[in-house]
């Protein structure tokens, strides 16, 4: 998994990985909602769903479960 500069976002999923039950926590929080839009990122001040599903920080804590499985992450496609 490498995503932005130097692999990123290998450090990222890595640290996530290494907080009991954060990568948990957070796929619970980020899931899509019946437009496609992710839940637990909400435009600021709205509370309405603003960003696509999967978002980042779905991405990264699917790849910290992963890793905290003893699994290699996928790779990000390109958006």
């Amino acid at each position: 998994m490498t995503v932005g500069p130097a692999g990123a976002g290998d450090g990222i999923a890595r640290e996530l990985a290494g907080l009991p039950g954060t990568a948990e926590r957070l796929l619970v929080l980020h899931v899509p909602d019946p437009h496609g839009r992710c839940r637990g990122c909400t435009t600021a001040g709205t509370g309405m769903p603003g960003v696509a599903w999967p978002c980042s920080l779905h991405f990264y804590a699917a790849a910290a479960a992963e890793i905290r499985r003893g699994r290699r992450p996928v790779e990000r496609a390109s958006r």
